[in-house]
């Protein structure tokens, strides 16, 4: 026991002083504090300069009105978009091709051309260089439509005012139900979701790739030759997988800490900082959700961490290492890719089965805890499938390290390492 100790120091130790883990663990936090700041900063600030738009108005009707509608105003006051209108005197397309050159010189970012028969139903046209500003396009049709619907129904004799009254949108709030009750919810359960499983999915990667790239440079050095003339390569491989498993929970203690205070002061640095956002918050997050992080991350990382050493202790260069350890990294993505599909559906049947594969479990079912809290069976279920499959994975892959470590030279094909698991 002593050794497999001085071997967890010694990783620990050696980890934990170096610049990248410091930097890591400090960037670690901002980056999340970024995941939730850009977004709303984002949704909430203006974007560009005043722009002029071109309107075709063959109607004659439309365009002084929507002038008045197109009020969206800068951050200095300025109107956002300027109209301007352009009679249709002559031939339609030959209007167009001027103004498409406007466009290209910068004269104007975009025309409109609003059909003589718009009020009966026509289509209006917009072109501009790029028209992937969806605020933008979203705001001119807004501007339209509520000008074209007044003069429909003033032509059918009745009051827009009053209509308008009638045809208010409702207000439509989101709210989670807890134990503790029902909060408001405004998209905060999904970011929370979002970034606890990113971050469980970077650190398990990043940490069995560590593992990966330790047993080979210690092979590829011969270090380990001398290493295992002390000790046994079972003590070495457990001493390793727990040095580094130290490191981990040690980062997780530090981001865990900054992420009670993210949860919990949050609403109100948002709104110091952008009083527009003041309606966003995120939610509180349960104790519960921190346990069960901590608890997948050590599951999940066990289950990895022996199959990445298992790995390191078969190749002789990372290059052979990134071929064979491709499956493994599958494994991790393919949780990533069903995210969306358990999140909309935590609780059907699909969702439910996937949570349980152990390779998909560390990932999958944290995010079911996060979204809606599973059974208690369904947790228990996938955190006994996974120490049961971690357990044959500790077995497998220490057969193959006990005897791979010490082999060099060309890569061993599967019946040789089939054959290393059933030596005594």
């Amino acid at each position: 026991m002593s050794k497999i100790l001085a071997v967890i120091k010694r990783e620990y130790l050696q980890i934990v002083r170096t610049k990248s883990f410091i930097l890591g663990t400090v960037l670690g936090p901002v980056i999340m504090g970024l995941f939730i700041f850009i977004p709303v900063l984002v949704s909430v600030m203006s974007v560009g300069d005043q722009e002029r738009i071109g309107v075709i108005d063959a109607s004659r009707e439309i365009y002084q009105e929507l002038a008045e509608r197109m009020d969206f105003k800068l951050k200095d006051g300025r109107l956002k978009y300027v109209l301007e209108d352009y009679r249709l005197t002559a031939d339609l397309e030959q209007l167009k091709d001027t103004l498409n050159q406007k466009v290209l010189a910068g004269d104007i970012s975009g025309y409109m051309v609003i059909p003589e028969n718009i009020i009966e139903g026509g289509t209006i046209e917009f072109a501009a260089e790029h028209v992937s500003d969806f605020d933008k396009i979203s705001s001119i049709n807004k501007a339209l439509n509520t000008v074209i619907i007044e003069k429909r129904l003033k032509k059918a004799g009745l009051e827009p005012g009053e209509v308008s009254k009638y045809m208010e949108e409702v207000r439509f709030v989101t709210q989670k139900v807890t134990k503790k009750g029902v909060e408001e919810d405004t998209g905060g359960t999904f970011i929370v979701s979002y970034i606890l499983v990113l971050i469980l999915y970077m650190t398990l990667i990043f940490y069995g790739q560590l593992i990966l790239r330790g047993v080979i440079e210690e092979k590829s050095s011969r270090v380990v030759e001398v290493v295992l003339s002390s000790l046994k390569p079972s003590q070495l491989m457990a001493g390793k997988i727990l040095g580094i498993a130290a490191v981990g929970l040690t980062q997780y203690l530090i981001w865990a800490v900054f992420g009670v205070a993210l949860s919990s002061y949050s609403s109100s640095l948002v709104s110091s900082f952008l009083p527009q956002a003041s309606g966003f918050k995120i939610p509180s997050i349960p104790v519960y959700v921190f346990v069960y992080f901590v608890v997948f991350f050590i599951l999940g990382y066990f289950l990895f961490s022996t199959l990445y050493a298992a790995i390191g202790s078969t190749v002789n260069s990372e290059k052979e290492a990134q071929q064979l350890g491709t499956p493994l990294t599958m494994m991790l993505v393919i949780p990533i890719l069903l995210m969306m599909f358990v999140m909309r559906s935590p609780d059907s049947t699909l969702s439910i089965v996937l949570s349980l594969i152990p390779f998909f479990s560390p990932i999958l079912m944290l995010l079911r805890i996060c979204v809606l809290l599973p059974p208690f069976i369904e947790i228990l279920g996938s955190i006994v499938l996974l120490i049961v499959t971690t357990v044959g994975m500790i077995w497998f892959a220490g057969k193959i390290y006990r005897v791979g470590l010490l082999m060099y030279g060309k890569r061993p094909s599967l019946p040789e390492i089939i054959k290393w698991v059933k030596y005594k």
